[in-house]
C-alpha cells in the first residue's frame, strides 16, 4: 500500500493518544508498550498520554482545538468501570470534529446484549445466556441453560476475571461462580459452553467501502494440556505455553472471516476489531464477542492475537496502520460531506473468488 502522507503532501501529522508512558526508559517490567509510531515512520508524531476520565476530555478538545494535527490515533481503551480514558475520549474527538483512528461513540463498547442481537439478525451463532444480576438470573440460568456453562463479567475485556472455574458443570459450581462475579461487577453473563477450538478475526475498517469490511488470517489457539480455552492466566502470565497459529481448514477460514466482517458491519464497526470465536465439533462457529480497540502494536517478543494475525498478512503492520489512518480521512470525509449514510453492496469485489462478500487481505 502507498504512503499516506501523500494526504498533505508531506508528513502526516499525528497526535498519539495513549494511556503508556512510551517513552519511558526503563518501560515498567509489568507492563506491554502498544506503539504504532515505528510503522509509520514518515509522518511526524506527537505523544499525548492522558491518565483518567476526568480530565482526559478537556485536553483532547484542547489539543483539537489548536489545530496542530491532521490526525488522532487513540489508543485509550478504558471500560465503563474503569478509571481510565475511554469513551470520553471518543467523544470529545466527535465533538471537535477531527479524524482520529479507534472505535466511534457508538461502536465502542457495546454491550453483550447488543452482540447477541447483532448475531441472531445477521444468522451467526452465538452461545445461549442469561445476564445475571441477582439470584433469580442464576437459578434461571440453571434450568433454562445447558451444563456446562460459562460464567464472566457482563461486559469482560482483557480476559477480566476469567478463570479455570469460570467453566462450571454443575448448579452449584454456577451458584458459587456467579456469586463471586455478581458480587465484584453487580452482573455476569452466563452462556452455555462450546466445546472444540477457539479462535479470533482481526476486523478493520475498509477505507474504499466501510460496507466491505476487511479482515485478516484467522488464527487458532492450541492450548497446553489441561487448558480448553483462554482466561486470564494464559493470556497475560502463561501465554509461553498456548500457540497460536493460521487455521488450517480453509472453508473454516473463509467462514470466520465472513461471518466476523458481517458481524463488525452488524455493529456498525468503525477503525478496528478482534472477534473471539468458539468452533463446536460439527465446525460451527458461535461467536463470543468484538473487541474494539483491541490490543495491538505490541513489541514482537510479546505479540497480542491482533498482532499475530498481522504477522500473517503480507503488509503486515505497516499496511494495517496504513489502512487505520486512511479509514479515519475517509470517515470523517463522509462525516463532513454527508454521505454516510447507506451506501448498499459492496464495490470492491470479492476477496476469495465465490466465497464471501466481503474483500478480505491476501494470505
Amino acid at each position: 500500500m502507498a504512503s499516506h502522507s501523500f494526504l498533505r503532501g508531506n508528513k502526516v501529522r499525528i497526535c498519539l493518544l495513549t494511556t503508556q508512558e512510551l517513552d519511558r526508559d526503563p518501560f515498567p517490567d509489568d507492563d506491554w508498550p502498544c506503539d504504532p509510531r515505528p510503522f509509520l515512520p514518515e509522518d511526524d508524531w506527537h505523544l499525548e498520554v492522558l491518565v483518567d476520565k476526568a480530565s482526559s476530555p478537556e485536553r483532547v478538545r484542547t489539543l483539537a482545538a489548536a489545530g496542530r494535527f491532521d490526525l488522532f490515533f487513540n489508543l485509550c481503551d478504558g471500560a465503563a468501570d474503569q478509571d481510565l480514558p475511554g469513551i470520553e475520549v471518543v467523544q470529545a474527538l466527535e465533538e471537535a470534529r477531527v479524524p482520529f483512528t479507534g472505535a466511534t461513540s457508538e461502536y465502542y463498547e457495546p454491550s453483550r446484549a447488543e452482540m447477541k442481537a447483532a448475531c441472531a439478525r445477521v444468522g451467526i451463532a452465538a452461545p445461549a445466556f442469561v445476564h445475571a444480576s441477582c439470584e433469580e438470573d442464576v437459578e434461571r440460568a440453571a434450568v433454562e441453560l445447558s451444563f456446562p456453562l460459562f460464567v464472566k463479567h457482563y461486559s469482560s475485556y482483557a480476559s477480566v476475571d476469567i478463570s479455570r472455574s469460570s467453566k462450571v458443570a454443575t448448579p452449584a459450581g454456577l451458584r458459587r461462580q456467579a456469586r463471586k462475579i455478581m458480587a465484584r461487577h453487580g452482573a455476569a453473563l452466563i452462556e452455555e459452553y462450546i466445546a472444540g477450538s477457539e479462535c479470533t478475526v482481526l476486523v478493520a475498517e475498509n477505507p474504499a467501502d466501510p460496507q466491505c469490511p476487511l479482515t485478516y488470517t484467522p488464527i487458532q489457539y492450541r492450548f497446553p494440556e489441561g487448558e480448553s480455552f483462554k482466561h486470564a492466566d494464559l493470556k497475560w502470565l502463561d501465554y509461553e505455553g498456548m500457540a497460536a497459529l493460521p487455521v488450517e481448514d480453509p472453508l473454516l477460514s473463509i467462514r470466520l472471516r465472513e461471518e466476523s466482517a458481517l458481524f463488525f458491519r452488524e455493529l456498525k464497526g468503525a477503525s478496528f476489531g478482534r472477534c473471539d470465536i468458539r468452533v463446536d465439533g460439527e465446525g460451527t462457529p458461535h461467536m463470543l464477542e468484538i473487541n474494539p480497540n483491541c490490543g495491538v502494536f505490541y513489541p514482537a517478543t510479546d505479540p497480542g492475537s491482533a498482532d499475530i494475525c498481522l504477522a500473517h498478512d503480507p503488509a503486515g503492520h505497516i499496511g494495517f496502520a496504513r489502512t487505520l489512518v486512511a479509514a479515519a480521512f475517509a470517515r470523517h470525509r463522509a462525516a463532513k460531506t454527508e454521505l454516510s449514510g447507506e451506501r448498499g453492496g459492496c464495490s470492491g469485489g470479492l476477496g476469495i473468488s465465490g466465497a464471501s462478500n466481503f474483500p478480505v487481505t491476501e494470505e
